[in-house]
């Protein structure tokens, strides 16, 4: 049996290398995906861990330097810190707009979020205007150690010297507030003494920020309760947990991402390589059906027999397993890099781990092995002289299939193609489901693309349509929004009150912000996935559906928000309406209500800017100059950034899918070809006798795949449609929901990269059929 197993191996060699292939597509997703979520949260654990990074956050407006020893006599609280932070403006060579900044006064040698300096030095305790930034900031704006530039700091103008470039677990991804996708030019942060930092901002002997590291199997929720207890004399913004920080956010997201992907992929590959060893062992056991009689007949039990067959699928499979693991492995070390780039950890290495090869190697084995019992099973149970007498031809003549080819097509030819295919019901549908999984997995994967271009549409092209957002250290009353409007180049401007406030509805409890908008606005609004404008109700909230889903709400229940700023008011809102968006999560309302809530005057954080783009430079400059300022952040900056980090990714995403793809098309096509000539090989080699060409013979062959292709895309399309559609709701964080996009060129491509690799196969089949030994074909076994 061994010797027979060797050697059937060895003839089902091609068939094998197409097995293979698609073997090798889905181990290696589940072992790059496997790996990349393990090596992500090892590292994140790992560089957390080092530089002690702080478990809890706890802005508050100023308290004395004594107020720590209290936060560390809290129950759970490990060791605390106080740190001084702010927002400035920073005026930085060669960039003409200004850039936000986010200063920290540098940690304790000891103590918490310590960073990592990658070159230069730190600044010394003599050097006051001496600073480090993170790296990425330093690269993009092409700073240099010795390099200098100025900081707005609430209204003070403070000149800087970069001594050195850092990392900092705090922001292994780093984007400005109330963005989502990072802008290392327009978007800094800096660290700085923390005599020199509070004295610019008049916070001597005391901090604006706690940081707290827990005990184990500390109750983190109870420590923020008794924390927000503790400082809310001080003017506490309310604690939050390291989940809640905007980079670790988005950390965790990709991660829910990468397993959504294993969820969802791999399975497909895995249902094709069975489909494929299936029709592949089916044919083989029904040319070795005498051979199994006569093997049964000598002894081997029914056990043995399936024993065999197992062992050849599990043979087959190798082959797949292996190349499956290096390509896992080289794919998940590529996509190291780019997430060492993406999110900036000073190291990443990829690590899948033996359990990931053996969940991989296990779940392989599982389906080839259910492909092939289906195979075998009914030859096993045989018996000798039943199975080694030849089977009867299959009676067609009562059949429709005649008929129906006869009705269809005029031509022989075409009716041979159509009667092939309707007397294997069964094996077609297979390979139609097998074909359309590799354009649907084409389409799913490059209408990501299309997603997220709908996104930027609606969150760009209806929503967000101003060019500048100007933020202020603090609320001010209406006459700001007087000197913004008096700028040269400044077409139209639009306030904007925000505040941070603790939403409650129920037990749930949501850190979030809310936003007043001018009824009517032009440059800032809500829209839904349709692009249809929401405006603010007079009295009551608009809220997206993510910040729903996690209150538990629906439209007409009241939420309470406690605001964490100024006199800090409890308020009671109703939802007067819930609306899908694509970016952000806050709830918005009309500003004058929000003001009155507020119990303030016309008071704004902030305005939106429409700008005349010949004076782009001017209206920057007058702004790096303006007291107050704390951001301005450029539309058409982060527009850039979403695409240019779209394209990164989403590139790479569907260059992999496109070969997996690709691979699939090979493995079905050209086993379905293989195996239908070895069933048609008498046909055809009579047809070749009775004087038809080659051409007239590949045709017979050919067109049965060309048919099933051709029926297998619209199949495709459907489903892939569906996946896509699927694929997006999961892919959708708390932070941005992807709406689904449409574009017809995306399955054309689908269509094409399927046609192609089918082409390509056919002449590899037709070869074979032009090389085919006549004399050979037509001995027949009596």
């Amino acid at each position: 049996m061994t010797i027979k197993l060797l050697r059937d191996v060895w003839r089902l060699r091609a068939q094998a290398a197409a097995i293979a292939l698609v073997i090798a597509a889905g181990v290696g997703m589940v072992i790059m995906s496997f790996g990349m979520i393990r090596s992500l949260e090892a590292t994140r654990a790992s560089y957390y861990d080092i530089y002690r990074f702080a478990d809890v956050f706890a802005p508050i407006r100023r308290a004395p330097t004594s107020a720590i020893r209290a936060i560390r006599q809290l129950p759970g609280v490990a060791y605390a810190e106080g740190r001084v932070t702010a927002s400035a403006i920073l005026d930085v060579p060669g960039i003409a707009e200004p850039v936000s900044g986010r200063l920290h006064s540098l940690p304790n040698p000891k103590g918490l979020n310590q960073i990592v300096l990658r070159s230069g030095r730190l600044p010394g305790l003599d050097a006051p205007r001496d600073v480090v930034v993170n790296e990425a900031f330093a690269t993009a704006a092409r700073l240099s150690p010795g390099d200098r530039f100025s900081a707005l700091i609430y209204g003070k103008r403070v000149q800087l010297k970069l001594t050195g470039t850092v990392l900092s677990p705090e922001y292994v991804y780093a984007v400005a507030p109330g963005q989502i996708f990072p802008d290392n030019r327009r978007y800094g942060v800096i660290w700085m003494n923390e005599d020199a930092l509070a004295g610019a901002l008049d916070l001597r002997d005391s901090f604006n920020e706690a940081l707290v590291r827990l005990a184990p199997g500390a109750n983190r929720d109870e420590v923020i309760r008794r924390l927000d207890i503790l400082l809310d004399r001080y003017g506490a913004v309310g604690a939050y947990g390291r989940d809640l920080q905007i980079s670790d956010r988005f950390v965790s997201n990709e991660i829910e991402q990468l397993a959504t992907t294993v969820e969802i992929l791999p399975p497909i590959f895995l249902a094709v390589a069975a489909f494929l060893l299936n029709i592949v062992l089916a044919r083989l056991v029904e040319t070795e059906r005498e051979v199994i009689g006569l093997l049964k007949a000598f002894g081997y039990r029914d056990r043995a027999i399936l024993l065999h067959y197992g062992q050849l699928a599990a043979l087959l499979s190798v082959a797949g397993l292996i190349l499956g693991a290096v390509l896992g492995a080289w794919l998940g070390r590529g996509l190291a890099g780019i997430y060492q780039r993406y999110f900036v950890f000073p190291f990443l290495e990829f690590r899948a781990g033996a359990d990931s090869y053996l969940i991989s190697i296990g779940a392989t084995l599982i389906a080839v092995l259910a492909g092939a019992a289906l195979a075998v099973t009914r030859a096993a149970r045989l018996t000798p002289a039943e199975a080694m007498r030849p089977p009867a031809p299959a009676d067609f003549s009562g059949r429709w299939t005649a008929s129906a080819a006869r009705a269809l097509v005029p031509d022989e030819p075409s009716r041979m193609i159509l009667r092939g295919l309707f007397r294997r019901p069964l094996r077609s549908l297979l390979a139609v489901l097998g074909l359309s999984s590799a354009l649907a997995l084409y389409i799913a994967s490059a209408s990501s693309t299309d997603n997220v271009d709908r996104m930027i549409e609606l969150a760009f092209g209806k929503a967000e349509r101003e060019d500048m957002v100007v933020t202020f250290a603090e609320p001010r009353d209406a006459r700001a929004l007087y000197e913004l409007a008096r700028l040269p180049g400044v077409l139209r401007v639009e306030p904007y009150r925000a505040t941070s406030a603790r939403l409650t509805a129920g037990h749930h409890e949501v850190r979030e912000g809310l936003v007043g908008s001018s009824p009517q606005s032009d440059l800032s609004r809500a829209v839904n996935m349709e692009g249809r404008v929401i405006e603010p109700p007079p009295s009551g909230v608009v809220i997206s559906t993510r910040l729903a889903r996690r209150l538990d709400i629906r439209a007409g229940d009241p939420i309470r928000a406690i605001v964490t700023e100024g006199e800090r008011p409890v308020i009671d809102l109703p939802v007067s309406a819930i609306i899908d968006t694509p970016l952000g999560s806050s709830a918005r309302l009309d500003k004058a209500y929000l003001n009155r809530l507020l119990r303030e005057g016309a008071t704004l954080s902030g305005a939106y800017l429409a700008v005349d783009s010949n004076y782009g430079e001017a209206v920057s400059r007058a702004l790096k100059e303006t007291p107050q300022v704390a951001g301005v952040t450029s539309q058409q900056a982060i527009l850039q950034g979403v695409r240019d980090t779209v394209a990164e990714q989403m590139g790479i995403v569907t260059l992999f899918n496109t070969l997996f793809a690709a691979l699939i098309v090979l493995g079905v096509v050209y086993n379905s070809a293989r195996i239908s000539l070895s069933e048609r090989a008498r046909d055809l080699a009579s047809m070749r006798v009775l004087g038809f060409r080659r051409g007239e013979v590949s045709y017979v062959l050919l067109g049965e795949l060309a048919l099933l292709v051709l029926v297998s895309i619209p199949v495709g399309i459907s489903f892939g449609l569906a996946l896509s559609r699927y694929v997006t709701a999961q892919f959708s964080a708390d932070l941005y929901s992807i709406p689904m996009g449409f574009n017809s060129q995306t399955p054309a491509e689908g269509v094409l990269a399927v046609l192609v690799a089918s082409a390509a196969t056919a002449l590899l089949i037709r070869s074979k059929v032009d090389h085919l030994d006549l004399v050979r074909a037509l001995k027949t076994r009596e």
